[in-house]
C-alpha cells in the first residue's frame, strides 16, 4: 500500500530523478508543469529552499516519457 502521505523532495533530489538540472526544475515550478512550496530554513536569513509535491514529479515524468 502507497504511503498516504509522500516526503516532499527538494529541488536537487528532484533534479536527480528528473535527470536535469536544479535551474530546470525551478523552471518547471515557475511555469506551473511542478508544483511545491518555498519554506525558509531555520537559523538562515535570506535562505529558502523549494519543496516539490512528489505526485507533480510522477506527472512530469509521465509527460516527459511521451513521444
Amino acid at each position: 500500500m502507497p504511503n498516504a502521505n509522500p516526503r516532499w523532495l527538494t529541488a536537487q533530489e528532484t533534479a536527480t530523478i528528473l535527470d536535469a538540472t536544479s535551474a530546470d526544475i525551478c523552471r518547471l515550478l515557475k511555469i506551473g508543469r511542478l508544483t511545491g512550496v518555498k519554506r525558509k530554513q531555520p537559523g538562515r536569513a535570506g535562505k529558502a529552499q523549494w519543496l516539490v509535491n512528489p505526485k507533480s514529479i510522477e506527472q512530469e515524468k509521465r509527460r516527459s516519457a511521451r513521444p
